[in-house]
Formats: structure tokens, C-alpha cells, sequence
């Protein structure tokens, strides 16, 4: 049988195939990618090797510490990360277009700490404008967030800001500062110490990216001359089961101030008097690409924007406390 490909030509690129060099471009490993997107190591590892294998070119460099892209593989990451972006927009818009009556959907990621202080009331007037959004709400731990907003599986994400050139597909628009600091439990026998280089032999709890990884040992350890504990920084992407392990064991982590006014109980946690300061982060709308939000989410944004406003005079003790430990930029 006479091949009716042209030669040297490579075959077709499934969308699946997209979805999976996007997350692993971003999380830096197959494993992460795969906790990331839900689906098995050897699935995201069989279609890799299909890609390459259908393309005739190698899109990875294999590394003991993760995996990179060739130049082939950052060539084709653009064009996989402006396709997926253009299939959620038309999405969306065959989705206004189909019956008023069919429920839209919107994928929103929240860092914890808005959570738990804002969120409940931008869900109330969100709701009430639009109640026949059906909404679908991660915690925005930016080690989750940001594969699934590179991948398409998440439409917005009220969290941090992307630091890193990795994250230079992701646009975000800046709303609010805050600071963090070292915490403990309440009663940790070094609770009182004031120097970082008394905690050397701790365990740490922290969450971070595989991307993310050098900024945050950067702002932690090595700006203040310390080196960074080899073997003592354990990996959580959940900010309950972080903030509940660390009020149950002898384990430090790096927490927002506005988490500890209103992520745990009064008191079980405490953060350390430290001679050091360290840099603080910033929390923004982000999504991907710089074209229009879908219609729902920037209806979310709008009303995330009016409560901001509207919770800063509010009488709760809660919010009183949150606001008090953060800045609003927008």
C-alpha cells in the first residue's frame, strides 16, 4: 500500500497528547503531572512517547531531578498552550450559545486563606446573579492550580501570583499583598527561639511547585545565609491537612499571616519571632493567556471585587483580623 503522508511528515497530534506536555511542562515531572491531572504515571508516560514517536523528534530531556523540554519540545508547548486555550474559549462560547436553560459551568481555584475569609460571600452574590452557573471549587494551592489552568481543566484561580518564567503562559492581574512568616505549634519547645539558624535541624512542611522549588528555599533559607535543610522539606498540597499536622507535631512551616488569623482555632499555632523578614507574596486573578475571561468568570471577578471592598469595613472579628494582615492593590 502507497503511504499517502508526505515524507518526513510527522502524524497527528491528539488533543489529550497537548493536555499532557502542558502540565508536565509545568509541573516539571511525570509524577506531578499525573497527581495534577488525576490520571496514572504510565498513562501521561505512554502518551509522550507517542508524541515524540508521531513527531520524529525528542520533546524531553530526561534529568535525575525531573524533565525538560528540548528546543522542539518549548516549540511545540506554545502552540499546544495557545490550542488549548482556543478549545476552552469556543467551549464556552457554544456553551452561551446552546439553550439559557442548560447550566454553565466555571472552574475556580482559591488559596485557602481567601477561602475561608472572602469566598463565602462572593459565592452568595455570585449565586444570586447567576444561579444556574454550576460551579466547580479547588483549593488554589498553586502546586495544583497552576497544571490545571496550563492544561485547561481550570478556568480561574484566586491565588498566588506566578513567579518564574515557567509561568510566563499564565496572565495575572494583582489584588492583594500579604506577608508570611515561620509557624509552629503552640508549645514547640523552640516556639521562643529568634533566629532562623536555631531551626536547623527541624522538619519542614511546605507546598510549593517543582518550578517554584529554588524561589522559595531562595526567600526562606538562602537570602539569609542559611543552607537549605538537606532531607528535612516534606511536600503537602492541602493547607488544612498542613495546618493540622503542623498544630499535631513538632514539624515548622511557612504560612500566610491572613491563614493563621483564620485557618486555625486561636492559639494552636503560633508564628516565631524571627529576627528575619522575609519578602512578601502577592495574590492576583489568574488565568490563562491575556484574551477575554469567559462571561461567568469575569462576572466571579467582578463580585470577588466588590466584596474585597465591602470586607474591609465588615464587624466579623475574622475578617477584621485578615485585613488587617494583608494590603489590597486593586
Amino acid at each position: 500500500m502507497t503511504s499517502t503522508q508526505p515524507p518526513g511528515a510527522g502524524t497527528a497530534m491528539k488533543l489529550h497528547q497537548m493536555r499532557h506536555l502542558i502540565t508536565v511542562a509545568g509541573c516539571g515531572s511525570v509524577r506531578a503531572a499525573a497527581r495534577a491531572l488525576g490520571v496514572t504515571q504510565s498513562a501521561i508516560t505512554q502518551s509522550l512517547r507517542e508524541l515524540e514517536e508521531g513527531q520524529r523528534l525528542a520533546l524531553f530531556e530526561r534529568r535525575s531531578s525531573g524533565i525538560a523540554l528540548t528546543h522542539a519540545g518549548q516549540a511545540l508547548l506554545r502552540h499546544a498552550q495557545l490550542i488549548t486555550a482556543q478549545i476552552a474559549q469556543a467551549e464556552d462560547e457554544m456553551a452561551q450559545l446552546r439553550d439559557t436553560g442548560a447550566a454553565a459551568r466555571l472552574s475556580v481555584g482559591v488559596t485557602p486563606w481567601v477561602g475561608q475569609s472572602l469566598l463565602p460571600h462572593v459565592l452568595r452574590a455570585f449565586r444570586a446573579e447567576l444561579p444556574q452557573v454550576r460551579l466547580e471549587l479547588f483549593e488554589g494551592l498553586s502546586a495544583v492550580a497552576h497544571p490545571r489552568l496550563r492544561e485547561g481543566s481550570m478556568d480561574l484561580l484566586i491565588g498566588r501570583m506566578p513567579q518564574t518564567a515557567s509561568g510566563s503562559d499564565l496572565h495575572g492581574t494583582a489584588l492583594l499583598r500579604y506577608e508570611a512568616t515561620v509557624v509552629a505549634r503552640a508549645g514547640h519547645p523552640l516556639a521562643n527561639v529568634r533566629s532562623l539558624a536555631d531551626l536547623a535541624d527541624c522538619d519542614w512542611l511546605l507546598n510549593y511547585t517543582p518550578s517554584e522549588e529554588e524561589a522559595l528555599v531562595q526567600r526562606i533559607f538562602l537570602r539569609h545565609g542559611l543552607p537549605v535543610p538537606a532531607g528535612r522539606i516534606h511536600l503537602v498540597h492541602s493547607a488544612s491537612l498542613l495546618l493540622h499536622l503542623v498544630s499535631h507535631s513538632d514539624m515548622l512551616s511557612f504560612c500566610p499571616w491572613p491563614l493563621i488569623e483564620c485557618g486555625v482555632p486561636q492559639g494552636r499555632i503560633v508564628p516565631l519571632a524571627l529576627r528575619e523578614s522575609f519578602e512578601p507574596h502577592t495574590v492576583g486573578v489568574v488565568r490563562r493567556g491575556h484574551g477575554r475571561m469567559p462571561w461567568a468568570a469575569e462576572r466571579f471577578v467582578h463580585h470577588l471585587m466588590e466584596q474585597v471592598r465591602a470586607c474591609r469595613h465588615s464587624p466579623d472579628p475574622v475578617l477584621q483580623r485578615v485585613f488587617r494582615s494583608i494590603d489590597v492593590l486593586a
